[in-house]
């Protein structure tokens, strides 16, 4: 599982760091193979190929013919794409990517238990400050 958040930059060409705990993971648990993807919320979340393989396998039951599945899977489907660690543990963010989620130079790499999500750093202060008092409310009515 992904757990924890780190701060890395993004270098000139697009590409950033995957933390050290999360890339001895990622080797040991998935043989390296990872799907990018935009979020819903102008974050990228990087799936490990078996865990996007499970996901697929969720959305395959959904009603195909209603009009919100399909503008979701033209959205999430759209910008998938796969990609692999290079030798010094970073993924290429496609320019694409980085513009739709905002990301410049400096971004947090969270752990979310399957998956990592890579924010700009000033969109996950402003989503974090916005939301506080919201998620405790969550948690009370999930019953945690």
């Amino acid at each position: 599982m992904f757990r924890g958040s780190f701060e890395h930059s993004v270098d000139a060409k697009g590409r950033v760091s995957v933390p050290s705990k999360f890339r001895d993971i990622i080797a040991d648990r998935y043989e390296g193979k990872l799907v990018l993807a935009m979020d819903f919320d102008k974050c990228l979340t990087v799936y490990p190929l078996e865990e996007w393989e499970k996901l697929e396998e969720k959305i395959k039951s959904l009603p195909m013919m209603k009009q919100e599945v399909k503008d979701f899977m033209r959205f999430f489907f759209s910008s998938a794409t796969e990609c692999e660690l290079d030798r010094q543990g970073r993924i290429l963010i496609p320019p694409s990517h980085r513009d739709r989620a905002s990301i410049s130079k400096s971004v947090l790499v969270v752990g979310i238990m399957n998956k990592i999500e890579i924010w700009d750093v000033t969109a996950w202060e402003a989503r974090h400050s916005q939301n506080g008092d919201k998620i405790g409310e969550a948690l009370a009515t999930l019953g945690l």
